[in-house]
C-alpha cells in the first residue's frame, strides 16, 4: 500500500511543482490535495498498470487504493499550507515593506 502511495504521490508532486509556476503556493497545495491524487492515479495507471494486478491479488481494489491515497493527501494539505504560511511570515518579518 505504501509503495502505491509513494508512486501516486510522486506524480501528484510533479503536478504541485508545475502549478507552482502558474500560481502561488497555497493554490498549488490545494491542487495537490484535491486534484493531485486523481491525476497521479491516471499517470500511475498509464505507466505502471501491471502493478495494479499485484495489489488486486493482495485484496486491494483500485477504489480502496485511490481513496486511501486521496485521504492521506487531503489530510496533509492543510499542514503544507500552514508550513507555507509560516515560512512566508518568517521571511517577511525582517524585510522592509516600503521605503
Amino acid at each position: 500500500m505504501w509503495r502505491f502511495y509513494k508512486d501516486v504521490t510522486s506524480y501528484a508532486l510533479l503536478i504541485l511543482v508545475i502549478t507552482l509556476f502558474f500560481g502561488n503556493g497555497i493554490i498549488a497545495i490545494v491542487f495537490f490535495g484535491i486534484l493531485g491524487t486523481p491525476i497521479g492515479f491516471l499517470a500511475y495507471n498509464y505507466f505502471q498498470k501491471d502493478e495494479l494486478y499485484g495489489y488486486y491479488n493482495l485484496g486491494y481494489t483500485k477504489a480502496k487504493l485511490l481513496a486511501k491515497c486521496w485521504l492521506i493527501n487531503f489530510i496533509l494539505s492543510p499542514l503544507l499550507i500552514l508550513i507555507v504560511l509560516l515560512i512566508s511570515k518568517f521571511l517577511s518579518i525582517g524585510a522592509p515593506t516600503s521605503y
